[in-house]
């Protein structure tokens, strides 16, 4: 059986400009068309406000990316994650059955135990015995 070579980094766009694609125009010219038409629809001051809001978001989906994925993708991803269905698995741990019982020391009472006395330290005692001259 013949084989024929499999074509690699087909997920590169085609580029418009030096370094505008596709996506990345098409994004931008939706932007100047949606601020087109609220320039005769809104107020200036509106308009001006939803222009900068429209073209920054439009700027961010078109040349934003993290990880080399664009955000929309990391955007629609993230949404469907909230959205859609989790299956959770718990695996049980096999314990050896019947169950052994664990042997604890016993606590003794403070009162059976034996006083701690004070205790003189040793640099004390090598203080005095080189004060004394080692007598």
């Amino acid at each position: 059986m013949e084989q024929y070579p499999i074509p690699q980094f087909i997920e590169a766009e085609g580029k418009i400009a030096f370094f505008i694609s596709f996506r990345q125009f098409f994004y931008i010219v939706g932007a100047g068309v949606i601020c087109f038409v609220l320039y005769y629809v809104l107020p200036f001051f509106l308009f001006a406000i939803l222009s900068i809001a429209i073209f920054g978001g439009a700027l961010v989906l078109a040349f934003v990316t993290i990880n080399g994925v664009p955000i929309i993708n990391m955007i629609f991803g993230s949404i469907g994650f909230a959205v859609g269905g989790k299956n959770y698995v718990w695996k049980k741990r096999e314990s050896p059955y019947p169950f052994k019982p664990v042997k604890r020391a016993r606590i003794k009472k403070i009162e059976e135990e034996p006083v701690l006395q004070a205790q003189s330290s040793q640099l004390r005692r090598l203080g005095t015995k080189v004060e004394t001259k080692g007598k």
